[in-house]
């Protein structure tokens, strides 16, 4: 059936054209039920999100953040030393980093309406669940 609608398109298209089509990623046309493909704030988070060097930072960011957790120590009942304290400290830099990168995803995909919306992406997801939930349990220990 697809290959019968590729052939149909081929020939009014031109095969050269019809690659160009097949290789675009259809993106919804509402984010969040408001944001449609020609709103500014969607199109900045598309191509921010869309740009190698934010995929590249991301990916080191995520490699400082494993070797900051390699390299602290644990202490029993909540002693700790200041290389640890340093590191807490560090965590929160990483902490914001993966909160806007989500932030930024969602606005440019959509949350879960969409096929190609955040949600629906496994990698995604599974930086949602990691991500999102502890924003409550942060804010109380810092109001401690």
């Amino acid at each position: 059936m697809y290959n019968k609608y590729l052939d149909g398109k081929a020939r009014h298209y031109g095969k050269q054209e019809i690659t160009k089509l097949s290789n675009q990623v259809q993106r919804a046309p509402r984010a969040l039920f408001c944001l449609k493909l020609n709103n500014p704030i969607r199109r900045a988070a598309l191509s921010i999100v869309e740009w190698k060097p934010f995929d590249i930072f991301i990916l080191l960011a995520i490699f400082a953040n494993c070797v900051a957790l390699g390299v602290s120590k644990p202490f029993p009942e909540d002693d700790s030393n200041s290389t640890n304290h340093d590191l807490e400290q560090v965590e929160y830099v990483f902490l914001i980093i993966f909160t806007v990168e989500t932030f930024l995803k969602i606005l440019a995909y959509g949350l879960v309406m969409h096929p190609s919306s955040y949600i629906r992406n496994g990698w995604n997801l599974l930086d949602f669940v990691i991500v999102i939930p502890p924003r409550p349990l942060l804010l109380r220990l810092s109001n401690l």
